[in-house]
């Protein structure tokens, strides 16, 4: 009977993480069909988050609202909250001054970026593989940066960059200091990303379509989709969760290519493929050491 919970949990943490992942892929193409200043995209996209995620923390705490202040206080979470803003306007620079691919194929490097956190900040010991596929996933990272030299990507690559360590630096945090519901901490980010914009945007106009397309990111899509995938890691392992959020680096350039016609260059997809084929075998490895010592 044990067995079989355990495999149900285990089942239930990949519909779950796997359905997340594939909500927030389409993330990159909507990104790129936003016309606006990319500021003013970015204040809409906090804002609308912000109050998303608020909405679901007041249903959810309705009894007692009075914690959530109090969590925020602490500074694990607003750790969290900072980290997330980075990442959210890393992004979003990305997506719009590079290619969806290269953004996908360099954020995909972020559990490495957390492993070697994990390893300067908090002692934890770094496996071969893990070392070895860090020097690969490097030089992958190079063949793309090389290419992007020519065409002018170099802001974009740079910001990817960016956001896979301010992501990396987020989870380590969050599996460092325990957070069960990083929900409040995602809301203030919103809210932070929403404000910093608005002190550089030249406007906060946006058109109408822009405007769907932004409440679809703010209010459907990002919220759903994280809410899901931060719920992953409470049934299954660490590398399992990072090995189903790979998917978001295959699926997001194939929404690209169908929509907006924006196909990867040989390069990009040579370096994109070594990243995600190193790093399924990196995980993959890790989930069987696991296994077998269980």
């Amino acid at each position: 009977m044990a067995s079989s919970s355990r495999s149900g949990n285990h089942l239930k943490g990949i519909a779950i993480t796997a359905t997340g992942v594939a909500i927030l892929s389409p993330d990159g193409l909507i990104t790129s069909l936003v016309s606006a200043d990319i500021r003013t995209s970015l204040f809409w996209r906090g804002l609308l988050l912000g109050i998303a995620m608020t909405l679901f923390v007041v249903v959810r705490y309705r009894r007692d609202l009075g914690q959530i202040f109090t969590r925020l206080r602490q500074g694990s979470y607003l750790a969290v909250a900072l980290l997330f803003t980075g990442s959210s306007i890393g992004w979003v620079v990305a997506i719009v001054t590079t290619s969806v691919a290269n953004t996908l194929f360099i954020v995909a490097c972020a559990p490495l970026f957390a492993a070697i956190f994990a390893r300067v900040f908090l002692g934890e010991r770094v496996p071969g593989r893990t070392i070895i596929t860090i020097i690969i996933a490097i030089g992958a990272m190079a063949v793309i940066f090389a290419e992007g030299l020519g065409r002018g990507d170099l802001l974009g690559n740079l910001a990817a960059v960016a956001t896979a360590l301010t992501w990396a630096g987020m989870v380590v945090v969050l599996s460092h200091a325990q957070i069960d519901d990083p929900a409040p901490a995602m809301a203030l980010s919103g809210y932070m990303v929403a404000a910093l914009a608005l002190i550089v945007a030249p406007t906060i106009a946006v058109v109408t379509l822009d405007m769907l397309w932004l409440g679809l990111l703010g209010f459907v899509v990002l919220p759903i989709s994280f809410f899901m995938i931060m719920l992953g890691p409470r049934h299954l392992p660490a590398p399992e969760v990072s090995l189903i959020m790979l998917l978001e680096a295959v699926l997001g350039p194939i929404w690209a290519w169908w929509f907006i016609s924006q196909t990867p260059s040989t390069l990009s997809l040579i370096g994109g493929a070594v990243i995600l084929g190193t790093l399924a075998i990196h995980f993959a490895i890790g989930l069987r050491e696991a296994a077998t010592k269980n």
